[in-house]
């Protein structure tokens, strides 16, 4: 009878949370996908990365962190990968703040997305929920409370990095219009969260697999006395060996992300033992890859495709954005063709980690007979070297109709290319 009646309570406590779940499903989101980079956010995002840049930071030393609403909207809209399908959106108010969240669901008959938003208040130097939203359903903040602290205390005790990132932080208090942060940072644990972030970033699994990449990168390199070679000389063998390890693994995606990290490494000439456990290899004569003649676009191809399988493709093009505005301030200019590179780099990304049909397809293409203008579009007339003041005056900001219409252009050449073709 006890066991019937705990088997009754158990069913009833699931059934209860899926309904509850169930609740924040609906036919619309509360919060739509980002918008484009401003002039002036891109600009906020540099000083925010150069001030706060762990790398510098002082022993001791002491720093304030103040994130206005955008800030923190800019945060959430770009650095959270594309795969986790999520769109948010951070409402600063005096002493609190509101958050809104919608998942983009799978196809099911209850509803397209799941849309979820928090009261949140400042008190007593913690911060307390004070309502949850599902959908339509409302939620007390007592109910929520214990289940926060609980979680709270497990990744304290599990994490070492959630526990580090804790401890950093001597406050924080919501003023007016910006949250605050006061933090400081110890530079043996900004080395802990470094080394441990290897670990983090390419699991044990995902270290092989580069390795493997990386002494292909190696075999290949051997084979031309002149380091100069087209990227459409490199990319098929990395491809064919991607292909029959899949055959082995049965995982595309990470094959191919693997490979595109590996790559990246090489042609930014960074050593491999920074990212991976293993004895530092021996400094090599690297390949000085080109396509369409330029070192410079093979560079914006794969790092962008880089910066989209390992954060998503929103970051990879605000980093894109960002690198050729900086430019225009004094470096070579504002590149229309730098920027098809970047988006070219994004969609080669796509395909690479999108479902298991697109990337075994990537790597078919990019492992038979490729020309350059299989993967990378034709640059001709795309306008280049234009500096900071011109482009204010020819095309006002990223939202203007005359930048839409490059950006069109851009789409439309990536849309001819072979490899990337439906």
């Amino acid at each position: 009878m006890i066991k019937a009646l705990l088997a009754l309570f158990v069913a009833s406590l699931l059934a209860i949370l899926g309904l509850v779940a169930i609740a924040g499903f609906e036919s619309s989101p509360l919060v739509e996908p980002a918008r484009h980079l401003s002039h002036q956010d891109i600009e906020r995002i540099k000083r925010l990365l150069r001030r706060h840049d762990p790398r510098h930071v002082k022993k001791q030393e002491v720093r304030t962190l103040s994130l206005t609403e955008r800030d923190l909207n800019l945060l959430l809209e770009y650095a959270t990968p594309d795969t986790l399908n999520t769109s948010s959106q951070v409402e600063l108010r005096p002493g609190g703040m509101k958050v809104r969240l919608t998942v983009k669901l799978p196809d099911n008959p209850l509803g397209d997305y799941m849309n979820i938003s928090a009261d949140l208040a400042s008190a007593d130097g913690r911060t307390h929920v004070e309502q949850l939203m599902l959908g339509g359903l409302a939620l007390p903040g007592w109910l929520l409370e214990p289940l926060l602290l609980q979680g709270h205390r497990i990744m304290l005790a599990r994490f070492d990095e959630y526990r580090i990132a804790a401890e950093a932080i001597s406050s924080y208090r919501f003023q007016d219009d910006r949250l605050i942060v006061v933090y400081q940072l110890n530079p043996e644990l900004v080395e802990h969260l470094q080394q441990s972030g290897k670990g983090f970033l390419f699991p044990e699994a995902d270290s092989h697999r580069m390795l493997a990449y990386y002494e292909e990168l190696d075999r290949i390199t051997d084979q031309y006395a002149s380091r100069r070679v087209s990227l459409d000389k490199v990319l098929p063998p990395l491809f064919k060996l991607a292909a029959a390890r899949t055959a082995e693994s049965g995982e595309p995606q990470a094959e191919n992300r693997a490979l595109l990290m590996a790559l990246t490494m090489h042609v930014l000439g960074m050593n491999i033992s920074r990212f991976i456990d293993i004895p530092r290899a021996p400094h090599k004569q690297l390949l000085h890859l080109s396509v369409l003649g330029r070192h410079d676009l093979v560079q914006h191809y794969l790092l962008s495709a880089a910066l989209t399988v390992s954060a998503g493709s929103g970051l990879a093009g605000a980093v894109g954005v960002f690198k050729e505005l900086d430019d225009s301030r004094g470096g070579s200019g504002f590149s229309f063709a730098d920027l098809l590179a970047d988006r070219a780099g994004i969609r080669l990304a796509a395909m690479a980690t999108g479902t298991d049909q697109q990337a075994r397809l990537l790597q078919q293409r990019m492992g038979g007979p490729l020309s350059e203008t299989d993967f990378m579009p034709d640059i001709n007339d795309l306008p280049e070297g234009i500096m900071e003041l011109e482009f204010k005056h020819r095309y006002r900001d990223l939202d203007s109709k005359s930048y839409r219409i490059v950006e069109d252009e851009i789409e439309q050449r990536l849309s001819h290319c072979k490899v990337y073709s439906h």
